[in-house]
């Protein structure tokens, strides 16, 4: 299905969630803002401890003290409550032709918030056999899901629903009586993908859900989230560290730092022509399977403490390509080329109030090989 321009599923404007400690706020996520069409795939990708989790836990209002959502608006565009009558798969069909709602999710009640979650939105959490309750069957942990938000279903309904989420994510449906200690890692992981179709949302969160599978299994688990998003037209914020998942994944890619946006783009645009030096660096750090051998350059150093932000760009101290703006005045996330205003980054290489000429990625690897031998890189 085409994106049109009234696909618009979720905004994020200016978003800051802080975490409060006894020595002082932790600024885990500053100043987000991103915008999801239905039936898009947005990957989100950076170091442990960016703000990733933080920020899709926000968005889904499952923070906890002393977690707190200090500033900014969470939209969503929901179908009318009309829709939600009869078959749950038919009322998916024609969405797109009625008129739209606005929901300020960080307005929404206790009672309203219940009702949002697993019908518009659901999570995929990151290990699947924490989330599943180990004394409950698969089965029994997909109705109670489906009693919860559809009290009108019967028991035989609830039960035939169940065998075809089973079926959906490639799982037997005698499957239902099992507990989860009786799957694997990756039926495991798809059981909870099945949960979180239950409902047919709008909008699915994933939390780093391959992580602890083998390579072959992760493969069948995104080729799996792939095709359910195509068939279903259901938006993904797929969450990872490793941004070579995105790649073939994503449809876009936003890499995070610090708690910030540091580059936004189409998956193509990010692999071919990555903006910011840490976004190189991330995509560097692991090696080719083809081409020539070239040698590998991590990224050096250790995130910045996320409660004493330094002035300037945060990734100036790691950054092979800083210089003095970088240290003083904080980057804007702009249009990197004027031809490209879809790719955007926070970076003073491409604000030419600072910097005349626009990098190549010959001046990151350059930069990186300095910083590895000891040299300054400017």
């Amino acid at each position: 299905m085409a994106m049109q321009e009234n696909d618009l599923l979720l905004e994020v404007k200016n978003l800051y969630v802080d975490y409060q400690a006894g020595n002082g706020s932790v600024h885990a996520v500053r100043d987000v803002n991103l915008t999801l069409k239905r039936g898009e795939i947005l990957g989100l990708a950076g170091e442990s401890g960016c703000g990733k989790s933080t920020l899709a836990f926000g968005i889904a209002r499952l923070l906890r003290p002393p977690a707190m959502i200090t500033g900014g608006e969470i939209l969503y565009h929901s179908r009318p409550q009309a829709e939600r009558k009869g078959e749950m798969v038919a009322a998916r069909q024609d969405r797109h032709a009625s008129k739209e709602e606005i929901v300020d999710v960080l307005e929404l009640t206790s009672s309203q918030l219940r009702a949002f979650r697993w019908n518009e939105l659901s999570v995929v959490f990151q290990s699947a056999m924490n989330a599943l309750n180990p004394v409950m069957t698969i089965g029994t942990q997909i109705i109670d899901g489906i009693k919860a938000h559809r009290p009108d279903m019967g028991a035989a309904a609830c039960q035939k629903r169940a065998a075809e989420l089973l079926d959906l994510v490639g799982i037997a449906p005698d499957r239902l009586r099992s507990y989860p200690h009786e799957l694997s890692g990756g039926m495991r992981q798809r059981a909870v993908i099945a949960i979180a179709l239950a409902l047919n949302p709008e909008l699915i969160i994933m939390d780093e859900p391959t992580t602890a599978l083998d390579v072959v299994v992760q493969r069948e688990i995104l080729e799996l989230i792939s095709k359910l998003c195509k068939e279903f037209s259901t938006a993904l914020i797929f969450i990872t560290h490793d941004l070579s998942l995105l790649l073939e994944l994503a449809d876009k890619i936003a890499i995070m730092y610090a708690g910030a946006m540091i580059e936004k783009g189409t998956s193509k645009d990010v692999y071919l022509h990555p903006r910011h030096p840490y976004s190189y660096g991330l995509l560097h750090s692991f090696p080719t399977l083809t081409g020539p051998r070239r040698r590998m350059v991590g990224i050096p150093g250790s995130p910045p403490d996320l409660r004493m932000i330094a002035q300037g760009c945060p990734f100036s101290e790691r950054c092979p390509l800083a210089f003095d703006p970088c240290r003083s005045v904080t980057p804007e996330l702009l249009p990197a080329v004027a031809n490209n205003p879809e790719q955007t980054v926070a970076c003073h290489l491409y604000n030419t109030k600072y910097n005349e000429t626009v990098p190549g990625e010959e001046r990151f690897a350059q930069g990186y090989e300095a910083l590895a031998e000891g040299r300054t890189a400017r």
